[in-house]
């Protein structure tokens, strides 16, 4: 019998720690934020180009600085979010963002649109 409640006492605690470490991960993602400059400019740059960097010759909306960007953040969002085909879906003539790069767009919403 005393065997029988080590092994439980054993499995209980082997159970509560597997849990206590994929709380620890999951708080560890929540609490990290994106950027302007480190995430969603890069981003920008690859997926945005030319139409939105007038450097490179777009003519759009520019969202080659921090300001021009957060102010439209909302919308850009929106857009990315539709699905080709839908009316004000971006990029426009290019295949949508990945989950993964979308995410950078809302989590930098979400946190705050920090600069950097």
């Amino acid at each position: 019998m005393k065997k029988v409640f080590a092994i439980l006492c054993l499995s209980a605690v082997i159970l509560f720690a597997a849990c206590a470490k994929k709380n620890t991960a999951t708080k560890t993602t929540v609490t990290s934020t994106t950027s302007y400059a480190g995430e969603v400019f890069p981003l920008i740059q690859v997926k945005c180009s030319p139409c939105h960097l007038p450097s490179k010759g777009g003519n759009k909306t520019s969202f080659e600085n921090y300001e021009s960007t957060k102010k439209h953040a909302a919308e850009i969002l929106r857009r990315i979010e539709l699905e080709p085909g839908q009316r004000g879906f971006m990029p426009m003539k290019h295949d949508k963002l990945s989950a993964d790069e979308i995410a950078v767009f809302k989590n930098w919403v979400e946190s705050g649109s920090a600069e950097k």
